[in-house]
């Protein structure tokens, strides 16, 4: 703006550094001499009206009248107006009077907000000499003469930026809180104002004492929400007009600006601290780290990249990424960059080309680098040096081929040549050592070795367990490692070796491999052997299973061969004998000529005496058996126990035999005993017992054996004497009575009011029984129902129904009938009534009568022996029965059956029908069946009656 020219020219200058909206200039008399437009504005006076009145008439009473009568500069006066518009004035002396320059406050505050703006924004100054400016400017605004920003932390303050010359308040010193006008600023939270602190009471604070500050203004200064440190000015003299709340907004304002400088300080320290920790991160990675923007510049890599490369740092900043990979391998990497920059993340190897030309295979492994949009913006990956790897991936390769061909050995000599050749070849050194335990010796012999063993060891020792190295990893079953044997004391030498690897093989025997050079071997080549080893344990124990097998086989075809041998000619000697005692004498001859077996007998039991006595025997070693007898009735000896538990017995210790045994193999080469008892279902017929000089020989294969030859024995006894029946002349007939509920007919009579009568029985080839029972005077319906709900009925079959009798057949798993077969007798008659059965069975005369008593009575408890008979039975011949049967048939219908078989009736199918039959016989096709019907009833009732 311009000065009015009744101004005088040398004020100018100076209220050109005051104005800002209106000036009002006084004599020095104190008249107004001059009022500009935009003054009368603000005071709402015309300037010519007002001009030559005195300065109180244009202020009033008021503090800037006061300052124009004194003649002193004064800022920031409060002017009273009418208008909405509040007035700040500051007072200016010059030569011939005072000028009042009036500020509209907003436009005050703004024009020091706007400095603030302008230099924290700025682009032209650092950051330090942005806060130092910013405090000038505030200091200034102010009219104080220190302006500092401090750090406050373990109840001290430390100034980091200061103006003014203070020796208290330069950068850097520090005082404890305590001592500090800021002390109260933090413990307020608030900002803090002194005017004039030693008319406020403050000579006696220990502040005041060490800064000597009579104004002050703080502020809190917070970082990211956390308590700082302030921002302050002060002054060694008070404020006169003191500190207003225009005052307190300006250092606030500056307190919001030095916070937001401190956050981005903060926050720039955390992101070069976090740059430093990645590129530190990146550079301690053993791998070459890297990224490449879209257009193949390197824009980011590690130390790494570096080293391997060759390139120093201001090559590599310029090379592309085919510059360091073989040109064969570049087609395929350049495939995968593009790939990636589409978004896959891949990997491949190949091979690295050095500065110098060195190729390195490598695997690259790449993904695709993104900016905030989610854009691709490069590629970045990770490259590592695969030579270890492959070189490892090629040992293992050899270890498995090598663990194919140990799992092919033959035996475990074999096994031990292949290893130790494989131990040399994988770990690259020519010396290596195979050492097989052997069990009995407790010994580890050398098997096998390199060429170059014998030649640098020399003849290899046999250790002990626990003696020398290879004792030692054997029996510890820990591998050793000698690094070098000529800084040790040992008893055994080792000629030019001077490191070594000793590895045990499991339970088989150690391996060695050992080197001329000391120190030769790395974790690398500890664990290859180990792994050898592993592989050559589980070879030598297939290879000794093998041989086992192979060797049980041989001993199995040697025993298929000696049992099949003895099978044949037992079941020869069963199928031939027409006695038992042909029988038995037979079988033990046929056992004592078997090899290893040395002695037989059978034993017979006498169920009155309760004894069993030797009935056969024979072998090369004479054993005195004739005339001994064992009582059954003491079941803990093992003659006893076989015969009554129905188990075989097996003696390998002679020394613990009692009894009539042991007074017959005393004295003798036996060295075990087996005996077996012979049973066929529910009968014993007595014992079996066999003798060898091997105490080893009854296994449970041999057991197994002789247990089913003692049942092929039982049965043919049983199919002896079940034939003696047939042919006997002289029978034993017995009649007894059953009248325990256990058995079906008691249960099956009880039940119906008629009478029951077995009349035949028959066996399926499943094992079960067929019993064909016949009821008179009974309810059929009700009879039939109840047998067929019987536990043990597992069919019923009705044959015949009539009114109050019935055929039906039953099928059980056992029945009395099949057991009376077995034990060689006839059932005759079976008849049940009432819930009681009787039975009439025929046996031979030498036959046990009493033991099948007993054995019916042990199965059926109170049952009662009717009667006992001993009598002839006539021998009935072919050419007998032939003459009854002409005695009973007609001379028709012995022709119609005669002529029905020879003509071909019968087969299947016929050759002939009934009709042409019966024109033979010039009869009509009925009559002629009712002749063939008639005369096979009869050749049936001949047959089973």
């Amino acid at each position: 703006m311009s000065l009015d020219s009744g101004i005088p020219q040398r004020v100018a200058p100076e209220l050109f550094e005051h104005v800002s909206e209106g000036v009002v200039i006084v004599d020095d008399e104190h008249h107004v001499v001059f009022v500009d437009e935009t003054a009368g504005d603000f005071l709402a006076a015309d300037p010519d009206e007002v001009s030559g009145s005195s300065v109180d008439g244009l202020f009033g009473d008021t503090a800037v009248s006061d300052a124009v009568r004194s003649g002193e500069s004064a800022t920031a006066l409060s002017v009273d107006t009418t208008g909405p518009v509040e007035l700040r004035a500051t007072v200016q002396p010059f030569e011939s009077g005072v000028a009042v320059v009036l500020d509209r406050e907003r436009n005050r505050q703004e024009a020091i907000l706007g400095q603030l703006h302008d230099v924290a924004s700025g682009l032209e100054l650092s950051r330090e000499e942005k806060i130092r400016r910013l405090l000038e400017i505030v200091a200034d605004h102010l009219g104080v003469q220190y302006g500092f920003v401090t750090r406050i932390a373990d109840d001290t303050q430390r100034i980091l930026h200061s103006v003014g010359d203070h020796p208290e308040l330069a950068v850097g010193e520090s005082a404890p809180l305590t001592e500090t006008y800021c002390r109260y600023t933090i413990e307020d939270g608030e900002t803090k104002a002194v005017d004039a602190a030693s008319e406020e009471g403050w000579e006696d604070d220990p502040a005041y004492e060490r800064f000597e500050l009579e104004c002050y203004l703080g502020v809190v200064l917070s970082v990211e929400g956390e308590q700082y440190g302030t921002v302050c000015f002060a002054d060694k003299s008070a404020h006169e007009s003191g500190f207003d709340q225009y005052d307190q907004s300006v250092v606030e304002a500056l307190a919001d600006w030095l916070t937001l400088m401190l956050e981005r300080q903060a926050f720039e320290q955390e992101l070069e601290h976090q740059q430093a920790f990645v590129e530190s991160l990146l550079d301690s990675l053993p791998d070459p780290v890297y990224a490449f923007d879209r257009e193949g510049t390197l824009v980011q890599w590690n130390k790494r990249l570096e080293d391997v490369t060759g390139y120093g740092a201001a090559d590599i900043a310029d090379i592309e990424p085919m510059d360091i990979i073989a040109a064969e391998d570049s087609e395929e990497v350049t495939a995968m960059f593009d790939s990636v920059l589409s978004g896959d993340q891949l990997s491949t190897e190949a091979m690295l080309e050095t500065k110098d030309g060195t190729h390195v295979p490598y695997e690259f492994s790449v993904a695709p680098l993104y900016d905030e949009s989610g854009e691709i913006t490069g590629v970045t990956g990770v490259g590592r040096d695969v030579t270890e790897r492959n070189m490892h991936r090629e040992q293992l390769s050899g270890i498995l081929e090598t663990t194919r061909s140990l799992m092919q050995a033959r035996d475990r000599q074999h096994v031990g040549e292949l290893a130790a050749n494989a131990a040399a070849e994988l770990v690259d050194e020519n010396v290596a050592l195979f050492r097989l335990y052997d069990g009995d010796a407790r010994t580890l012999e050398p098997i096998a070795s390199t060429p170059a063993a014998k030649e640098t060891l020399g003849d290899r020792p046999t250790y002990g367990i626990d003696e020398g190295y290879p004792g030692t990893v054997f029996a510890t079953g820990e591998p050793t490692i000698v690094d070098d044997f000529a800084v040790i004391d040992n008893e055994f030498e080792y000629g030019d070796v001077r490191s070594a690897m000793y590895y045990p093989v499991g339970v088989h025997g150690t391996i060695t491999v050992a080197s001329t050079e000391p120190n030769a071997f790395d974790e690398t080549d500890q664990s290859i052997l180990g792994l050898l080893a592993t592989s050559a344990a589980a070879a030598c124990m297939r290879a000794k299973r093998t041989q086992e097998i192979r060797e049980a086989r041989e001993q199995s075809d040697r025993l298929l061969d000696r049992v099949n041998g003895l099978v044949q000619n037992t079941v020869e000697v069963l199928v031939q004998a027409r006695t038992r005692d042909e029988l038995e004498r037979n079988v033990v001859a046929e056992l004592a000529a078997t090899d290893p077996y040395s002695f037989a007998w059978v034993g017979q039991p006498d169920v009155t005496t309760e004894e069993l006595s030797p009935t056969a025997w024979e072998g090369e070693t004479k054993l005195p058996v004739e005339g001994q007898s064992f009582d059954l009735t003491r079941e803990n000896e093992p003659v006893a126990r076989a015969y009554h538990e129905g188990t075989t017995q097996v003696l390998t210790d002679m020394t613990e035999v009692y009894g009539p045994l042991s007074d017959i193999v005393a004295d003798s080469d036996v060295g075990a005993v087996v005996i077996i008892p012979l049973v066929y279902k529910d009968a014993t017929y007595g014992t079996l017992t066999v003798c060898a000089q091997d105490s080893d020989v009854f296994d449970e294969r041999e057991r197994v054996i002789l247990d089913a030859l003692g049942r092929a024995v039982a049965n043919a006894i049983n199919a002896v004497e079940r034939g003696r029946i047939l042919d006997a002349t002289e029978i034993i007939e017995l009649e007894f009575a059953v009248g325990s509920s256990e058995l079906l007919f008691n249960r099956l009579s009880g039940a119906a009011e008629g009478t029951l009568e077995a009349v035949g029985i028959d066996y399926r080839s499943d094992g079960a029984v067929r019993l064909y029972l016949s009821a008179e005077g009974v309810d059929t319906g009700a009879f039939i129902e109840r047998a067929r709900s019987d536990d043990v009925v597992m069919e019923l079959t009705t044959i015949v129904d009539h009114e109050d009798e019935c055929l039906v057949e039953l099928v059980v798993e056992e029945s009395l009938l099949a057991v009376l077969a077995e034990y060689g007798a006839v059932t005759k008659e079976v008849v049940a009534e009432g819930g009681s059965a009787r039975f009439t069975v025929e046996l031979p005369a030498e036959a046990e009568a009493r033991e099948l008593f007993e054995l019916v009575e042990s199965r059926y408890p109170g049952t009662d022996l009717l009667g006992y008979h001993e009598r002839e039975r006539a021998v009935e011949t072919r050419q007998d029965f032939k003459a009854a049967l002409s005695d009973r048939l007609t001379d028709r219908q012995e022709t119609a059956l005669k002529t029905a078989y020879l003509g071909g009736f019968f087969d299947w199918p016929r050759d002939i029908d009934g009709n042409e039959l019966a024109e033979a016989m010039d009869i009509a096709r009925p009559t002629y069946h009712q002749h063939l019907r008639a005369a096979q009833a009869k050749v049936f009732e001949e047959l089973f009656e």
